[in-house]
């Protein structure tokens, strides 16, 4: 008989069962199959449409469906972008479609069309939002050779990813910045992104704790659940005071069940699935096609979540 160790917890870890097992066996299959993610209209969607509004300079011959089914394909199974080119190649040969495949170099330069192309889905009725921000490495080791040889730093090699997720998990807003941007400074635009007006709780983590945030969301009638640090001050007249008074009273652990902030874990469960499926390091050098990866990165998430996600019930 083992000995309780003086100090330590007795509780036991909570263990749970998918109880839509089959279902959720079928969608990971889904996720590797081409059918979801080529369209069966690729033979007319390939090439530029003559009827579409085209800017002034070089004519455009693929259409931005092209651009983003190929890097789709390089996301998908972490290829180059050459090895990509010859992939799609491949597939038309066996399928036998006679289309012409854009080259490397012309995907590219065109991959900014993303930006403009992918919209990530807004709330459409009322709810919360959980955001979070994590760092994604860049193309490159210069961080490496620094800790390696000693020097120092010549360029930053990782970006920001910030982004806000709904109760299902999907992905509804995102913006990329570099290392150094304060994460308040995006609650603004991932609020706006994931529709403002339908917004009625944000959750986050201390990162986002501020009188400003506090102010910010009071004037947007929306309910901030962000915990304060420890040694937090503020005023008895700003919004922040409540919530720094009722830990201070009632402690942080019935401020937790309150407010339900275990619903944060859904942000850092979308950001785990992002760096173990889409990758936690950026291909792309430049900064519009970084910013055009990322978004293309969490558009695809948002598609593997919608083919199915594993219902889970506690054991009792």
């Amino acid at each position: 008989m083992k000995k309780k160790i003086k100090g330590r917890s007795d509780s036991r870890k909570i263990k749970y069962k998918i109880k839509n097992w089959k279902e959720y066996n079928q969608s990971l299959k889904n996720r590797g199959s081409l059918t979801v993610w080529i369209s069966k209209d690729i033979d007319e969607l390939w090439y530029f449409s003559k009827g579409s509004i085209c800017k002034r300079g070089r004519l455009t011959f693929y259409s931005d469906y092209a651009i983003e089914m190929m890097l789709t394909m390089r996301m998908l199974l972490k290829l180059p972008l050459r090895q990509t080119e010859g992939f799609v190649k491949s597939i038309f040969e066996l399928i036998k479609v006679k289309r012409e495949v854009p080259e490397f170099s012309r995907l590219s330069k065109r991959s900014k069309c993303l930006l403009e192309r992918i919209k990530l889905p807004p709330l459409t009725e009322n709810g919360y939002l959980v955001i979070d921000s994590t760092g994604i490495k860049v193309y490159g080791e210069s961080e490496w050779l620094v800790f390696k040889y000693g020097g120092e730093v010549k360029r930053r090699v990782w970006r920001k990813l910030h982004i806000g997720v709904n109760k299902e998990g999907l992905i509804i807003s995102r913006v990329m910045t570099n290392h150094i941007t304060d994460d308040r400074k995006c609650l603004e635009p991932l609020i706006e992104q994931a529709n403002q007006e339908k917004v009625a709780e944000v959750l986050a983590d201390g990162g986002y704790d501020g009188n400003n945030t506090y102010r910010f969301l009071e004037t947007q009638n929306i309910k901030p659940i962000i915990p304060p640090p420890k040694n937090a001050k503020s005023s008895p007249i700003t919004p922040r005071f409540d919530t720094i008074h009722y830990i201070r009273e009632k402690g942080y652990h019935a401020w937790y069940n309150k407010n339900e902030y275990g619903r944060r874990e859904i942000v850092e469960n979308a950001f785990y699935r992002y760096k173990s499926i889409i990758g936690a390091k950026l291909r792309s050098r430049k900064w519009d096609n970084q910013d055009a990866e990322t978004l293309l990165g969490c558009h695809m998430l948002n598609k593997m979540t919608i083919l199915g996600r594993p219902q889970s019930v506690k054991l009792s």
